[in-house]
């Protein structure tokens, strides 16, 4: 009997801490009025942090790969930021190669949104919310000027595709010679595809070549005056990009990927954007400000030692949804599937947030600090979900303080799936 009175007082002082923590929240949240990424973020605008008005570099994550919620409320405070707070670079967790096609569109050129996304390396970007948001894009920058227009830039390391046949048409252009040899390389890691299994010393050889086609290409242009041409400094990011990929094929872990992508995020903002305000789009797992839970910096964490307050990270949490997953049959993906996650799992941060009343909002993690018990502060679980999607039979929890994460959090109570065109490509 006194075991069970026992457990009844902690569970109520268990519950009263709780309520007390929702109550916070419910006093300091601002709330999101909805997900719908073509409305006014009103509420927000009226109460929008300094550290967020301040900032220069604006990191958006998300929860899952998989969510339409988190894809549209990224698109509406992306559209907030350009209208109102002077944002022009878009850079995002794709690839190089997917940039060409996404600018020449987004600025007045032939086709349309969808068939840009086709070029994408990451299939989960190919879905309607995205496209509707580079569809926005090519509206704004309508009558503009250039200097005054959004430009898309791609931070990722995982593609090599391409690069051997723009190599190609730059040597062709530029009338210049390069050993076979070289150019056999190139071809050769460009053509290797993401996944490929490689022994240690692979890609020793690789590079060299590659940083040699640079070298000659470079001396060629300081042979012409030709430094500042346009081509030239993008056929040299295309060959440090291959160069990247190349080597994370060797080494897949170990933060590789993640400061490839923060020096990427680097050249952009300092060499081909002269320090305009960005907006990055990427998971969570990439945007956070200190992530050692897996082992290594993240690309958020890079950018908050380099920038400090001028970097602004905004992490997602859910509370329950449909989620999307796939189904794998010999390591490869057979096909996708839809699961309902009736409520947030126990001993998460997720599990406390969802009983406040809104149904979307935002915490500043500066004012966070000062929740009851230190809620935001102290280490509690974040459901992790990133390209393979939803599999309750394979939960991943990541240990994390709130604080320390994320300048600002977006809650979102519910989820659903990304809207697809028939058979979307898996």
């Amino acid at each position: 009997m006194r075991k069970l009175l026992f457990l009844l007082f902690v569970f109520s002082i268990g519950s009263a801490q709780q309520q007390e923590i929702v109550s916070w929240i419910d006093g300091h949240a601002v709330v999101i009025e909805d997900a719908n990424p073509d409305s006014e973020l009103t509420l927000f605008s009226q109460n929008a942090p300094d550290g967020f008005k301040n900032a220069r570099i604006f990191g958006f994550g998300e929860a899952s790969h998989h969510g339409k919620e988190f894809f549209d409320l990224k698109a509406k405070f992306f559209k907030y930021l350009v209208l109102y707070h002077g944002v022009k670079v878009f850079i995002m967790e794709e690839s190089y190669q997917a940039e060409r096609g996404v600018n020449a569109f987004i600025t007045g050129g032939a086709g349309d949104a969808q068939s840009v996304l086709e070029n994408f390396g990451q299939g989960i970007w190919r879905c309607k919310e995205v496209s509707a948001l580079l569809q926005w894009m090519r509206d704004y920058n309508a009558g503009k000027p250039v200097e005054k227009q959004i430009r898309f830039y791609g931070m990722e390391n995982q593609f090599g595709q391409d690069i051997a046949a723009r190599l190609e048409q730059y040597l062709k252009v530029n009338q210049m010679e390069v050993d076979g040899k070289l150019l056999a390389i190139v071809a050769e890691c460009s053509a290797t595809a993401l996944g490929t299994k490689v022994p240690k010393g692979w890609s020793k050889d690789k590079l060299l070549a590659i940083d040699q086609v640079s070298a000659i290409i470079r001396e060629d242009v300081v042979k012409r005056k030709a430094s500042g041409n346009p081509e030239y400094k993008d056929m040299q990011r295309g060959l440090r990009y291959l160069s990247q990929f190349i080597a994370y094929l060797e080494t897949p872990y170990g933060g590789v990927r993640d400061q490839n992508m923060y020096e990427n995020v680097v050249d952009i903002l300092e060499k081909e954007t002269s320090g305009e305000k960005a907006f990055i789009w990427a998971h969570n797992e990439h945007i956070i400000n200190d992530d050692y839970s897996r082992g290594a910096k993240s690309t958020g964490s890079y950018l908050k030692d380099k920038y400090r307050d001028a970097y602004y990270s905004v992490g997602f949490d859910f509370g329950k949804g449909e989620l999307k997953g796939y189904l794998f049959e010999n390591g490869k993906v057979k096909a996708a599937t839809y699961r309902t996650m009736d409520a947030p799992y126990e001993n998460t941060f997720a599990a406390t947030m969802m009983a406040a009343t809104p149904d979307i909002y935002f915490l500043d993690m500066a004012g966070a600090k000062n929740a009851p018990g230190n809620f935001f502060g102290k280490k509690n679980r974040q459901l992790f979900l990133g390209g393979p999607g939803f599999d309750p039979e394979k939960l991943w929890f990541l240990s994390r303080r709130y604080t320390k994460a994320y300048d600002g959090l977006i809650f979102v109570d519910t989820i659903s799936p990304m809207t697809y065109w028939p058979k979307p490509k898996l």
